[in-house]
């Protein structure tokens, strides 16, 4: 494939995923979550390949979900059988375009090779849903967690928060919108390892070698195990089915059209600071911090 919105890597028996926008944070926009999905699958079919890493290019792994227009019409992608999604247009109105993202954090959970989210700094909102789906989340002391957009848009889009952290954290993550550190998503589970920033990249690799060393069949076999436990449990339906009808409902109140209404209006940025600032952290908390680097 010709991928233009994401960097892919084959280093066997390594592959790596690399968000390609760190302008932008590398925003989860229809165009790269559909070549992180084709990637995948051309990684699952390699034969030499055996773990694959995604990690975020730049600064950030991801600021989650892009919130600037998506465009409609032709298909970005046009080729039968070839990709995850299959227009934007028609995906869009199939119930809610959260159903998309699911098609491609599915193609996660069921490939047969095991993933890992490198994560450093922001790991926010649709980003924390693309780790979740991971087999493994590495993440760097930096790391700031959340789900923002539950202070004015969702109420928790893809409910994958209550099964990893449990029904108290979830509350809390998804009622006040507020961050985790790296420390606080080990502790309650979200994590698998934490390492200082200057460290994960030599300990996620080095996680990854040591896990290609298992027979690939036998890794497959074991994840599936695992995740249909999961799956038993109703994590499938509650992923799938409840939390995305959920989110369409939640779409049609009056007052969700104002974010996207002052984004076209005023663009994201101002966006972004009309919803954080209140709350004083994020966009917010970095404007503080270069007013007082400024007076220094």
């Amino acid at each position: 494939m010709d991928y233009k919105k994401i960097i892919y890597q084959k280093d066997a028996p390594i592959g790596r995923i690399i968000l390609n926008e760190p302008e932008k944070r590398n925003p989860l926009g229809y165009e790269r979550l559909n070549e992180v999905g084709e990637a995948l699958k051309e990684m699952e079919s390699d034969g030499e390949i055996k773990v694959i890493i995604i990690k975020g290019a730049g600064p950030n792994f991801s600021a989650g979900y892009d919130l600037t227009p998506v465009p409609t019409g032709q298909p970005l992608r046009n080729q039968p059988g070839a990709g995850v999604y299959t227009a934007p247009g028609r995906d869009r109105t199939w119930g809610s375009y959260f159903k998309e993202h699911l098609r491609v954090y599915y193609t996660i959970w069921d490939l047969q090779l095991p993933v890992i989210a490198q994560i450093h700094s922001y790991c926010l909102a649709g980003a924390t849903e693309l780790s979740a789906f991971c087999d493994f989340r590495i993440v760097a002391d930096d790391a700031v967690i959340g789900w923002p957009v539950s202070r004015n848009l969702s109420p928790g889009n893809i409910q994958y928060a209550p099964w990893m952290v449990g029904i108290t954290k979830a509350k809390e993550l998804y009622f006040t919108g507020d961050t985790m550190d790296a420390q606080e998503a080990w502790r309650v589970g979200w994590a698998t390892r934490v390492y200082p920033k200057a460290q994960l990249e030599e300990e996620t690799e080095k996680f990854a070698q040591r896990m290609a060393l298992i027979e690939t069949d036998l890794i497959m076999m074991t994840k599936r195990n695992i995740n249909r436990q999961m799956e038993v449990m109703g994590f499938r339906l509650g992923t799938e089915q409840i939390s995305v009808d959920m989110l369409t409902a939640a779409s049609t109140r009056p007052s969700a059209g104002e974010f996207a209404k002052m984004v076209q209006e005023k663009g994201l940025k101002a966006a972004l600071d009309w919803r954080d600032g209140r709350f004083g952290d994020l966009r917010a908390s970095e404007a503080a911090k270069k007013a007082r680097e400024g007076k220094k």
